[in-house]
């Protein structure tokens, strides 16, 4: 009997116990650095972080690379207005944006997280091609951005749904991205802000960053095209803010002043705000200088 007594309450100790564990595990704290491997979206691991009001996540696109996204928010005592997507240039650290203008200081005192992608040299290209050279195949494309990391940022942080105010931005590279991201994804985006961009690549058929992505385009007409709007303004809908100096010696200043001539001349009643200035160059001392102009037009949206 005593045997038998020992054994139902073993058993009845290991259940309870069992029930414990099952109801222990901690909720997921909105502060975390996530390190995900890029198989169906599951999240592998996760640790508190230890930097305030900032998350920091990390997905695998390719095993060679990791792309990091950093989420700032405004302090606790300031509503949250919307949020704004923040684009780099071709292998620009992503937080110099931050560190070289006042860009994200006055945009998270109005109200607006901030989401900071590390793409690397990506391109916002729409697919790898076997054209594109082995080194830059590792990088996000357009689509991967479009169909996993805005969808899981929806899903995991409550960001990016239709009904919210969304934003995008984006420098030198980040700004053919941003516009290319709201032609795909009007739905998400009421506004986008496009500094010293590119716009129709067809344009420059000698430039590098173009065809070490995408092939000659003496030989990929079409591919050329369809990575760029420029032939499609008809569908172009999101109201824009285009900025781009004139003594831009790495991004044609045509390219920006182009885009808003189709833009004007296909969409008359589209929202377009443009600022050309003359003597503007391609670096943060610029992109500074149009910090308000950006933020109070994605006020008035």
């Amino acid at each position: 009997m005593g045997f038998n007594l020992f054994i139902k309450i073993f058993f009845t100790y290991s259940i309870l116990i069992t029930i414990i564990l099952s109801c222990s595990c901690p909720e997921k704290k909105q502060n975390s650095i996530i390190d995900e491997k890029f198989v169906s979206g599951k999240i592998t691991t996760e640790i508190p972080i230890p930097y305030g009001n900032d998350t920091i996540i990390h997905i695998e696109y390719d095993s060679s690379y990791i792309v990091s996204t950093i989420i700032k928010y405004p302090s606790e005592n300031i509503s949250i207005k919307g949020t704004i997507l923040m684009l780099h240039g071709w292998n620009l650290p992503p937080e110099e944006w931050c560190e070289n203008s006042s860009f994200c200081e006055k945009a998270l005192n109005k109200g607006y997280v901030l989401v900071i992608p590390h793409y690397g040299k990506g391109n916002y290209i729409l697919e790898i091609y076997p054209e594109t050279i082995l080194d830059y195949r590792k990088y996000p494309t357009l689509e991967w951005i479009k169909n996993f990391q805005i969808p899981y940022l929806r899903q995991q942080f409550g960001l990016f749904h239709e009904k919210q105010d969304n934003f995008v931005a984006g420098i030198s590279t980040g700004a053919r991205g941003a516009t290319l991201l709201t032609y795909h994804m009007p739905e998400i985006f009421k506004g986008v802000a496009s500094l010293s961009g590119d716009f129709d690549i067809t344009k420059m058929p000698d430039e590098y960053l173009y065809y070490s992505y995408l092939g000659y385009y003496k030989d990929f007409t079409e591919r050329w095209k369809k990575e760029c709007f420029a032939y499609d303004c008809k569908n172009y809908k999101v109201p824009t803010y285009i900025g781009h100096g004139k003594a831009d010696n790495i991004s044609p200043p045509d390219q920006s002043i182009m885009m808003y001539d189709s833009l004007k001349k296909i969409q008359p009643d589209l929202k377009v705000t443009v600022h050309f200035p003359e003597h503007e160059k391609h670096d943060y001392i610029y992109w500074e200088s149009e910090t308000d102009n950006i933020l109070n037009f994605f006020d008035s949206l």
